[in-house]
């Protein structure tokens, strides 16, 4: 069996065993359920797994990964001739940096990641509930490395947010906390509960399959203290030493290498036998449905070519820019992951053509955007990385959360900043190798050419906003946008839903 279908037989589980678990737990049940319960390996197993369902979210389009991506120069969303993707401004707003706090994309991020940890806590409160065993305990810690990562998501987007961790608590009357506590609470559940995880990698224990183990907390840490100046306005590189010592214990104790090839990180069989990946969402096209960026960036009349007639798309909107694109060489086999130039059909030989809105011209994807608000069907390359399977709207390619890649570039961000540039090109050159591409010489390296190399690697990965904050260009003047007027968008406000529900939040400034 394979490694996804582990993973998804005990998500579905999940609600059988839950609604089973509630029952047993009821105190005139005999105490010796709640026994059998917390000595239940493959009982907790299961409603941790089912938590874990709440991930396959965070890859909608108006979930935190691709609204991050959207206020960036790596993913535009410009309205089309005709009025395709115009919806009252809101993907140009991201784009221009002009979002408030009313902003549709980013309430439902905040939601998406509300909603997980509270289903989180719900799943600890049960737990808790039973009699603690060593088979509880890992649970709890899984479960809190899990609630982990959305606080980093929320803390890196919005900054100041409110501490929910109890079942206990009214989340209409609970407070605001700095960013910076925020970013202390995080690293201390990582630390005290990370080291309690599993040190196997999927390749050697099939059941951390999609799970975060003691290496994907481990790189939380990393990225925590990555962001640690941008986070907590603190300066100096005590951040980045920190980060340098998880990125070398998951280098040196993790197990991972990086693939031969770029696109098999992105693969419909990329759950089985990947090297790369240490955290992934796992998805399904039947079982764990989903990702579906495909849809999202193929022209309408790509339909035909992938069997997609009953799916109602593709939808011809996201893109990426000549600005962006342009930073891929023509050699660089990353840039197989774009889709650009003249389409054909099935047949490979019958070029498509534009629905008609352009006179049913050649379907020629050209990197040039005419306009952020009535571009052509064919303005903007497409991504195409994660592989298709014809016939289905959800894919079943894995989305690849933690990439041992990134641990590398990590590394030697980190030693560029601390001026050890000649052992930093010894960890930016197996990623260039496999990208098809020399090695960066020390005469020419810079801060800003890690920035460009982790645009090519990670495009659309939920990583660029975050990145473009470390190295001080998130304000910069793009196409179509100038220099922003101040700092205020760095952060995402606190949206107005949020506040209407819970007055006692504080407005991050701005907005």
């Amino acid at each position: 069996m394979k490694k996804k279908n582990l993973l998804i037989i005990a998500a579905l589980l999940v609600g059988v065993g839950f609604y089973s678990c509630k029952k047993a737990l009821n105190p005139t049940v005999a105490s010796v359920t709640k026994d059998a319960a917390g000595n239940s390996t493959r009982y907790l197993q299961s409603i941790v797994l089912g938590t874990y369902t709440q991930l396959q979210g965070l890859t909608a389009n108006n979930a935190m990964l691709l609204t991050s991506e959207e206020t960036t120069d790596a993913l535009s969303v410009p309205g089309r001739i005709g009025g395709d993707w115009a919806d009252g401004g809101i993907w140009q707003q991201l784009w221009l940096h002009t979002y408030t706090a009313s902003h549709g994309n980013i309430s439902g991020a905040w939601d998406n990641a509300y909603n997980t940890i509270g289903s989180i806590n719900v799943t600890l409160s049960l737990i808790q509930g039973l009699p603690q065993t060593s088979a509880t305990a890992y649970s709890i810690a899984e479960l809190k490395v899990l609630r982990a990562y959305f606080y980093y998501l929320l803390v890196t987007n919005y900054g100041n947010v409110p501490l929910l961790t109890s079942t206990a608590q009214d989340a209409t009357t609970v407070t605001t906390s700095k960013a910076s506590d925020v970013f202390n609470f995080v690293v201390s559940e990582l630390k005290t509960n990370g080291a309690l995880l599993s040190a196997s990698n999927p390749n050697v224990d099939a059941s951390q399959y999609g799970r975060l183990n003691r290496w994907g907390a481990y790189f939380l840490l990393a990225k925590l203290y990555m962001n640690q100046n941008v986070i907590t306005g603190s300066t100096g590189n005590a951040g980045f030493l920190a980060a340098s010592a998880y990125c070398d214990s998951i280098i040196q104790k993790g197990g991972y290498q990086l693939q031969g090839n770029f696109l098999d990180n992105f693969s419909s069989t990329n759950n089985s036998g990947n090297t790369e990946n240490i955290f992934v969402i796992p998805y399904d096209h039947i079982y764990a449905p989903g990702l579906q960026l495909q849809m999202m960036t193929f022209h309408y009349n790509q339909a035909g070519k992938y069997n997609w007639g009953s799916t109602g798309g593709p939808w011809n909107g996201f893109c990426a820019n000549a600005d962006y694109f342009g930073k891929f060489a023509a050699t660089d086999t990353r840039r197989a992951g774009w889709q650009f130039g003249i389409q054909y059909a099935a047949d490979g030989v019958t070029p498509l053509t534009t629905r008609g809105s352009d006179s049913s011209l050649v379907l020629n994807f050209r990197p040039q955007v005419s306009s952020l608000y009535t571009a052509t069907e064919y303005d903007g390359v497409r991504q195409q990385k994660w592989q298709l399977v014809p016939g289905y709207q959800s894919q079943d390619a894995d989305f690849a959360l933690f990439r041992f890649s990134d641990v590398l570039l990590m590394k030697a961000e980190i030693l560029t900043r601390t001026g050890d540039i000649a052992t930093a090109l010894t960890y930016t050159a197996p990623v260039r190798q496999r990208a098809g591409q020399p090695n960066f010489t020390a005469a020419a390296f810079a801060l800003d050419t890690i920035l460009n190399e982790r645009a090519r690697e990670f495009a659309w990965e939920g990583w660029r906003r975050e990145d473009l904050l470390r190295f001080g260009h998130f304000g910069d003047k793009k196409q179509f946008k100038a220099v922003d007027a101040d700092t205020h968008t760095q952060l995402f406000p606190i949206p107005t839903e949020a506040l209407q529900k819970n007055p006692h939040l504080t407005q991050n400034a701005g907005y």
